[in-house]
């Protein structure tokens, strides 16, 4: 009787693995279409769905063919009429949108520069299935970092799970250069579990082209490079060398734009009301206190273990602790495509589960409702999907959207996950 439940769970589950993972693709092909049919997306109706890329791969072309600051109020008015129609007015209420301006460090510029022959319909397949591959390398990295050894079924059921996901669909659908650090970060990592340390230190230098998702995981490796100075300095010596030479080489292009780009980095933190993730979940006069508290709490673990090899599962729980912080914490890293940064705490769970499995009740029951919460994403998108709500109910957008805003629960899971993690493993094993 036994044997035949285990047969039945083992073909039930991949079974409703597959099912979750087609309804999550059926429901994000349809959503864009849903939401923008009913003039959500931007607040303005003859608004394009250019994508995150279209700044960046205009800004590129401007300055590699014509010369032309991609931060100039010039470049910045053309990329409104391309996206809204028309240049924006700030000073207008209804107006007051995403200004869609070239708001990256200028070297991004070595990655868009071999489009900039190509018309933008093309340079949206490329990068779409450029983008596509590097977030599975970053799965595949990631796997490799923690050392999570998996049967072949269950590789399959984490890239599907990890690909298929909000952020990842989000990000891909916007052709988010977010996929793309997050997976620098990942492979990062990897090196440094190799002691390609070196590598890893390049590594991270490229993953500044966002440096609002990079600061704090860089500020840990630092850390973790002091904490053993002789031994890990060519981290430091290789993050140091990269970004030199990215910086020089893109001088070249545009001299002294390192002194404009931190008011470009400013304007948009502005005109995109950028807030942090904790300041949409709690009330203002809580942020400030559980956002230091949450720093200082961290801190005071990545200085705890500042000394740990990479290979350790210190290592790991800081780092991942570090990532959530970012999501959490850093203002501009609050939309959902950047919970990609989420995926090695979430992997620590397969990888710790039967160490949970031992645990206490209370401990296995808080562990299936984090599980519970963070799967409700596909479970409702299966859902919608089924249901296929009539375009002219009331519940119409709530149900397309109710996928997307469960979603933003998964940083609070994880956050309480780490927690949980980390003191089952400190009463097991002195904490360093």
């Amino acid at each position: 009787m036994q044997a035949i439940r285990r047969l039945l769970v083992r073909l039930i589950l991949p079974v409703m693995l597959l099912a979750c993972c087609a309804s999550m693709c059926v429901y994000w092909s349809r959503v864009p279409g849903a939401l923008h049919a009913a003039n959500v997306l931007t607040g303005l109706p003859g608004a394009k769905p250019l994508t995150d890329l279209y700044p960046r791969w205009y800004g590129t072309r401007e300055l590699s063919l014509h010369r032309r600051d991609p931060y100039g109020v010039e470049v910045s008015r053309e990329i409104q009429i391309a996206y809204y129609g028309r240049a924006l007015n700030p000073s207008l209420p209804a107006d007051r949108l995403d200004q869609e301006r070239f708001a990256y460090p200028l070297y991004v510029i070595f990655l868009m520069l071999p489009t900039v022959f190509m018309g933008f319909d093309t340079v949206r397949i490329v990068a779409w299935w450029f983008l596509a591959a590097v977030a599975a390398t970053g799965v595949w990295f990631w796997l490799q970092f923690l050392r999570i050894q998996l049967s072949v079924i269950g590789e399959v059921a984490v890239f599907a799970i990890a690909l298929t996901s909000v952020p990842m669909m989000q990000g891909l659908s916007l052709l988010q250069l977010g996929l793309l650090v997050a997976s620098l970060i990942a492979a990062a990592s990897a090196c440094a579990v190799s002691e390609r340390l070196f590598l890893a230190g390049t590594l991270l230098a490229i993953a500044t082209i966002k440096p609002q998702m990079c600061v704090l995981p860089i500020g840990w490796f630092a850390l973790w490079v002091f904490g053993e100075w002789r031994q890990r300095k060519s981290m430091l010596a290789g993050f140091g060398a990269m970004l030199t030479l990215l910086i020089a080489a893109s001088e070249f292009f545009l001299p002294g734009w390192p002194l404009r780009y931190p008011q470009a980095l400013a304007a948009y933190s502005q005109y995109t009301n950028a807030k942090a993730f904790l300041g949409g979940v709690l009330p203002s006069g809580l942020i400030w206190l559980v956002s230091i508290i949450a720093v200082f709490s961290v801190g005071w673990l990545c200085w705890r273990v500042r000394r740990e090899p990479a290979d350790s599962v210190w290592f790991a729980i800081a780092l991942a602790f570090v990532l959530t912080l970012t999501v959490t914490v850093v203002p501009t890293v609050n939309a959902a495509f950047n919970q990609v940064l989420l995926l090695p705490a979430v992997l620590l769970t397969i990888r710790y589960w039967n160490v949970f499995r031992r645990g206490s009740t209370l401990t296995r029951l808080a562990l299936y409702a984090a599980g519970g919460c963070g799967f409700l994403p596909w479970g409702l998108a299966f859902a919608v999907v089924v249901a296929r709500p009539d375009p002219q109910s009331i519940w119409y957008l709530t149900m397309w959207s109710a996928p997307i805003f469960c979603s933003f629960a998964l940083p609070v899971v994880t956050l309480g996950f780490l927690i949980l993690l980390s003191r089952t493993l400190a009463t097991q094993s002195a904490l360093p």
